[in-house]
């Protein structure tokens, strides 16, 4: 038996109620391949519950192991594509080599791909990492575990590991040939009808250069999945789960031309997409049931989109913001909710590149609709072995904490002449322009139902004892009448913590 996990991620508000795509993705490739070989995909969130503190952590942990003992798994394949997932992931290969030392166990996703020396100087816990696209490394990695083998062999392609001191990498197979790509199984899943939300991905990587992104370090080339793959995986989909809400993600964002397929699904969707890509004009026919569109501004600064390489020359940052009206302007037309991406304080901003920033979304709020809007503002942190971390370790003025690839790594002073606090000032401005209807809420709630609220609030007494699972109140259940209730009280307690929805990301980290 074959387990594969999602761990939790230390971010609540990235929290959404959907099954972990990546992880699916490889589980379905191997079942489908592999039809006897017993695979299971656990998300610890939606499984176990969402840890409050340590001792809720200690406990879902418990549960888990003993979860494991009757499994009985000959090896533990661990996704970690976030950096908010990075410590519970080597947690939980700890404990699970602590527990049965003859587990192979192993990891995947954009952190271990990018920091593997990082992981193995930090623990001995994991055996292998996969590196990058793991369908074909994954396949026979499960066939040798399965037949009683060592997996760690140089046939197989895209691994690393450990041997005589050093660390040995194996060669790096050729992008994913996503002929190949198989149907995605939500019986893999223990819950597929308890999950809100399905997320799908029309491609894999990115043409864009984008400095603060590691994408380019994974997929430097964006391809398409195949349109008759695409159907039935979607017709799959609708029909092993009971969710109502599409998440879209396609790296190159132009997924309204997908709309056709999409609708007759009778599902909510919800897009992400370049502000510059985006076609205004196909607003009008998505709005009938479009749940939310996310673009990603960033900036509404020249100088700082160009330094975070998001624009190439003034004609395309003139074409970036004129779009972004465009698509704002339809969308609260049509009262479609709308999330807009930006980072506050990049390495060399200026206090004048705010104030853009700001006016900006000042002119945006201006073209409100029913629909509603809201900034998704963040202060910006520099992540070693990224391009943006080798540009702010050289740029005079910059201050940020260069804590290595676990900690924050959040800029202190973007420039000599700018503090982090006038930062912070500007970010709550910034979300203050907000305009948060009921629309949104609602629309925001189905994908992101904790959405800026504070770790603190999430112990109020506001919150019923069923939402919790375990001893005490220090484990949340993100499930069924739980996460509705969760859900309507969300509104109650962003406006009881108000004064802190719009501060740092710490505040809405769970609990050490």
């Amino acid at each position: 038996m074959i387990l594969f996990v999602e761990p939790i991620s230390k971010n609540i508000d990235l929290y959404v109620p959907a099954y972990p795509l990546p992880l699916m993705e490889l589980a379905s490739f191997s079942k489908s391949t592999m039809p006897q070989t017993k695979i299971e995909v656990i998300s610890m969130s939606m499984d176990y519950g969402l840890p409050l503190s340590k001792t809720g952590k200690e406990q879902i942990y418990k549960e888990f192991m003993k979860d494991l003992a009757e499994m009985k798994p000959r090896g533990v394949g661990i996704s970690c594509t976030a950096i908010a997932q990075a410590e519970e992931a080597i947690q939980l290969c700890e404990l699970i080599k602590s527990h049965d030392p003859e587990i192979w166990v192993f990891l995947g996703g954009y952190f271990p791909t990018i920091y593997y020396e990082e992981i193995f100087s930090r623990t001995r816990a994991v055996d292998f990492i996969v590196r990058g696209e793991g369908e074909v490394p994954l396949l026979r990695i499960v066939d040798r575990i399965e037949k009683g083998r060592n997996p760690l062999d140089d046939s197989i392609p895209n691994l690393v590991w450990e041997e005589n001191g050093g660390l040995h990498l194996t060669k790096k197979e050729k992008p994913f040939d996503l002929k190949r790509k198989a149907t995605l199984d939500l019986s893999l899943l223990r819950l597929p009808r308890k999950y809100d939300v399905l997320p799908y991905a029309f491609s894999r990587g990115c043409p864009y250069r984008c400095d603060f992104c590691m994408e380019g370090l994974i997929r430097p080339v964006r391809r398409e999945v195949p349109a008759d793959i695409v159907k039935r995986d979607l017709d799959n989909l609708s029909r092993q789960s009971n969710a109502q809400t599409l998440l879209v993600s396609d790296a190159l964002f132009t997924s309204f031309d997908k709309f056709s397929v999409l609708k007759s699904l009778g599902m909510e969707i919800n897009f992400e997409t370049r502000c510059d890509v985006a076609d205004p004009s196909a607003i009008s026919k998505i709005a009938d049931v479009c749940g939310i569109i996310a673009i990603g501004l960033e900036s509404a600064s020249y100088n700082s989109l160009r330094r975070m390489n998001k624009v190439k020359d003034k004609p395309h940052f003139d074409k970036y913001i004129a779009n972004t009206l465009a698509l704002f302007r339809e969308a609260s037309a049509y009262e479609i909710p709308l999330m807009v991406f930006m980072i506050a304080g990049y390495p060399g901003d200026t206090e004048e590149d705010l104030q853009q920033s700001l006016a900006f979304a000042a002119k945006l709020s201006e073209r409100a609709g029913p629909g509603g809007h809201v900034f998704k503002i963040g202060e910006c942190r520099v992540y070693p072995k990224t391009k943006l971390h080798r540009v702010a370790s050289c740029m005079e003025g910059v201050v940020f904490d260069d804590q290595g690839v676990f900690g924050d790594n959040i800029v202190r002073q973007p420039s000599k002449s700018l503090d982090f606090e006038k930062v912070r000032s500007y970010m709550r401005q910034i979300f203050n322009l907000s305009n948060n209807t009921a629309k949104l809420e609602k629309a925001l709630s189905k994908v992101m139902p904790l959405f800026r609220v504070p770790a603190l609030s999430l112990n109020d007494p506001l919150i019923p004892d069923p939402c919790y699972r375990g001893e005490g109140r220090e484990i949340l259940n993100v499930q069924g009448d739980s996460l509705s209730v969760l859900r309507s009280l969300v509104p109650q307690l962003k406006d009881k913590y108000k004064d802190l929805l719009s501060e740092v990301r710490q505040t809405r980290e769970l609990r050490a």
